[in-house]
């Protein structure tokens, strides 16, 4: 028998937290969702191209694949920096 967690959701349904929920989403401003997106797309692939750029250098001594792969990973672990410090100085008004 296989599990379908699916069903499980279904059957869980709470309409009190659903529209709690809805109210949430509804409040939740909308360029603090793209920044969300941006900000978790770009630390994904960051984190897969310096690791994929380390390991090609290490394993297989390609320096200039590899040494691509690690500075484009650190220039989008810095644009995630960016996202999240410009997310939160226009939220909070912090300088």
């Amino acid at each position: 028998m296989l599990l379908d967690p699916l069903s499980m959701l279904e059957e869980e349904e709470d309409p009190e937290f659903s529209a709690e929920f809805q109210e949430t989403i509804e409040r939740a401003d909308s360029g603090t969702l793209w920044a969300f997106i941006a900000a978790v797309l770009l630390a994904q692939a960051g984190l897969f191209a310096v690791s994929l750029g380390a390991m090609l250098i290490w394993f297989r001594n390609q320096w200039t694949l590899g040494g691509g792969l690690v500075g484009g990973g650190a220039v989008a672990l810095a644009l995630t920096v960016g996202i999240y410090w410009w997310h939160r100085t226009r939220s909070t008004g912090v300088s």
